[in-house]
């Protein structure tokens, strides 16, 4: 027989242990590690920015993350691409905060190897854009769990105790930190690159259950391929809906990753994908752009360092301003022109 009094105890204990100690958890870097930094136009941001109007945003996942720098390129552009970061991400983040950009204003979406493929999604994914003030869940697949453990983040079990305990000892786990992707040239040799490279592709046939990138796709990719065309037809539709302008951005890699990706991998995974996307947008493709296969300017096999940023955005702010009219307006392009040079 159940003793109703010790019962209640034992839970006030419990409730007592989460509620004390949740607090100390969440100073831990372990705790903030797993949110993203609010960059976005909320209207905490709108409070403290007066700048509206903006030319430009960003979607895309971990390449698109580290290929734009907009410093001082005289343009208004925030990039929005987060390490990773999925297509329904992308969506829902431009769903709450689009209204930062003027009447044509262009939106560029980074297609990247596996654009075209359904991610699975779980409870770091919804909790990493908790902290996000927007007026929509951005990742609403467990969004209500991810809630919970924000605020009680002992639930999440034994990497909680893991992380308070180091906390507690002198040993928090370091913040977050973007020194590596600061550099001006890469510090990996040719053995490291040939790695690296290779680590993203197992990592990816991993993720995505692919034997071979020549085969067909299996079922399951299929599937989340539709899923997939249809997403990204909504996101472009809503683009246009508000006479915003969409472009497709396929971002360059070193050739030590790209000798991975054949020319029938390209068209299997990529180009056929936003073919069947059917959507009539421009695309700038600088996946087989010789200037930007230089290892130097990346800071591993796949993401452009500080200084190979700055060239691309310049490269692709260029050739946007050349885009005909039907796509940039005449006085849109003659303001580009003049503040990428």
């Amino acid at each position: 027989m159940i003793n109703i009094k010790t019962l209640s105890k034992k839970i006030i204990r419990k409730s007592l242990y989460y509620l004390l100690l949740s607090p100390v958890l969440k100073r831990t870097n372990w705790y903030r590690n797993m949110f993203v930094e609010n960059i976005y136009p909320s209207n905490s941001w709108y409070r403290q920015n007066p700048e509206r109007n903006f030319d430009l945003v960003v979607l895309g996942s971990s390449s698109a993350k580290w290929a734009f720098d907009f410093t001082n390129s005289g343009i208004k552009a925030m990039n929005w691409a987060q390490q990773p970061q999925t297509l329904i991400e992308d969506y829902n983040l431009f769903r709450n905060f689009h209204s930062i950009l003027r009447k044509g204003g262009v939106v560029l979406i980074t297609v990247m190897p596996f654009t075209g493929l359904n991610k699975q999604t779980g409870l770091y994914d919804a909790l990493k854009y908790l902290h996000v003030d927007a007026h929509e869940p951005i990742q609403p697949h467990l969004y209500r769990k991810a809630a919970l453990i924000s605020q009680i983040p002992l639930l999440l079990g034994l990497p909680a105790l893991k992380a308070l305990v180091k906390y507690c000892i002198g040993k928090d786990a370091p913040l977050k930190s973007n020194k590596n992707a600061m550099v001006n040239e890469n510090h990996m040799d040719e053995a490291q690159l040939i790695q690296n490279a290779l680590n993203y592709i197992n990592g990816w046939k991993m993720q995505f259950g692919i034997k071979d990138l020549s085969n067909p796709l299996t079922p399951g990719n299929l599937k989340g391929r539709e899923y997939r065309i249809n997403l990204m037809r909504t996101i472009i539709d809503f683009c246009k809906e508000r006479n915003y302008c969409p472009i497709f951005v396929i971002p360059p890699m070193t050739e030590y990753l790209k000798r991975h990706l054949t020319p029938e991998f390209e068209e299997l995974y990529i180009y056929s994908f936003l073919r069947e996307v059917n959507r009539d947008i421009p695309t700038l493709d600088y996946s087989r752009n010789e200037t930007f296969r230089n290892p130097n300017l990346y800071f591993n096999s796949f993401f452009l360092n500080n200084r190979g940023r700055k060239l691309f955005t310049h490269q692709v702010l260029s050739d946007i301003a050349s885009l005909d009219s039907s796509i940039i307006s005449p006085s849109q392009r003659e303001s580009l022109i003049a503040q990428t040079h």
